[in-house]
């Protein structure tokens, strides 16, 4: 009992400072690619379980000022989407209006401009946007930013604003990038246009966090389970200090170091833990500074360190995650 006290003592002030847990859906159905859908039944339980366990669904440009004047409340949650799928309007939406919680969804504008079938209309969103369902920036094509120059960076951010703009209204300057995929380059590029923007990795938006590579998590296939549901949507963010971390690494496998913001004790140390493909190493340089990598070679263009610790919580856990791009991977 006396190590639990300890425990709860030594990292809950900095962590109920103020937390959001942002998650990522793409298709709401059940006959799209699983990878990447969550059945309607299952959204539901989602809602319901937010509903009733009182957790506060926040508006995602509510959130960003929330976190903009350090005020996040506890057992925050968001709701976004990416690609403006058909059954986000047809499945999901009707289930946000039931629950009264509301969805942001990014959109790369082209698709809708050439009436992709697999996409919504411009009119169906003009439809639907309002205090339950709001559209903001996805790039133009769905590019990999990385394979582009700075300039036409820049072009596929600022003409989908624009097209937004003037189909839906003005709207704040909120991004995803595509596949989650970005650079220090890009990050201080994105900054410098005045954009709050999101990746595709695991984690809880904290002030420690950086406002141009937010975390969110993916709801898809057995991410999407309620029992990694609750896991996530309770997740509070890890106690380290700030550090942008470059997402293009230069040795395979790339070295995650993190400094928490006090030292761990030893139950807290035993019971730190990260996942790769293929397991980590882990060197301790003490009880605050720690340093991870993966064990074989990471093969995959987009890969992930994921790392959790109990919180003292009952049902909490920190969460940390790193996505990195290896570049020499290409996609079409």
């Amino acid at each position: 009992m006396f190590k639990f006290i300890v425990l709860l003592l030594l990292f809950t002030p900095t962590a109920n400072a103020g937390s959001c847990v942002v998650l990522l859906y793409h298709h709401f159905s059940d006959t799209t690619p699983k990878s990447t859908s969550v059945s309607p039944k299952l959204f539901e339980q989602h809602l319901q379980y937010l509903q009733d366990n009182h957790f506060k669904v926040l508006k995602l440009k509510t959130m960003l000022e929330h976190l903009k004047g350090n005020n996040l409340p506890d057992k925050c949650v968001v709701l976004t989407a990416d690609d403006a799928y058909h059954s986000i309007a047809e499945n999901a939406y009707p289930l946000l209006k039931k629950y009264q919680m509301p969805m942001s969804v990014f959109v790369a504008t082209e698709p809708l401009d050439k009436k992709y079938s697999a996409m919504m209309s411009w009119q169906k969103m003009r439809d639907i946007q309002g205090e339950i369902m709001q559209f903001y920036n996805h790039t133009t094509t769905h590019p990999h930013l990385l394979d582009l120059n700075k300039e036409q960076v820049e072009t596929q951010i600022t003409q989908a604003q624009s097209r937004l703009n003037q189909v839906l209204g003005k709207r704040e300057k909120i991004l995803a990038y595509s596949y989650g995929e970005s650079s220090l380059a890009i990050l201080k590029q994105v900054k410098d246009m005045g954009y709050s923007a999101f990746g595709q990795h695991s984690g809880v938006v904290s002030e420690v966090s950086n406002r141009q590579n937010l975390p969110r998590f993916p709801m898809a296939a057995h991410y999407a389970k309620m029992s990694s549901f609750k896991t996530k949507v309770n997740a509070l963010p890890m106690p380290i200090k700030s550090k942008t971390i470059n997402p293009i690494f230069t040795q395979n496998p790339p070295t995650l170091t993190l400094e928490f913001s006090k030292p761990l004790n030893k139950y807290q140390k035993t019971n730190f833990n990260c996942f790769a493909n293929g397991g980590v190493n882990m060197i301790w340089k003490d009880n605050q500074n720690v340093a991870i990598t993966a064990k074989k070679p990471l093969i995959h263009r987009r890969n992930k360190y994921n790392c959790t610790m109990p919180s003292g919580q009952k049902g909490r856990y920190y969460w940390h995650s790193v996505q990195w791009v290896n570049l020499e991977i290409k996609e079409r």
